[in-house]
């Protein structure tokens, strides 16, 4: 499941209010090749899937 950033980081907030993940860290994450995304034009669109599995293995 693709989505942009924006959209990623706002379905991390639904499950998570509290989170501490910024949409800037997201971004992070992908440039770096620790999260799963693809480059559309300008906008990055994150692999939905990897990001919650990125995220959970950090915990």
């Amino acid at each position: 499941m693709l989505r942009s950033i924006k959209k990623a980081h706002d379905m991390i907030r639904k499950e998570d209010p509290e989170t501490a993940i910024t949409t800037h860290t997201i971004r992070m994450w992908c440039k770096e090749g620790k999260v799963k995304s693809l480059n559309a034009g300008n906008k990055i669109l994150v692999d939905v899937g990897s990001l919650m599995d990125y995220i959970t293995d950090k915990k």
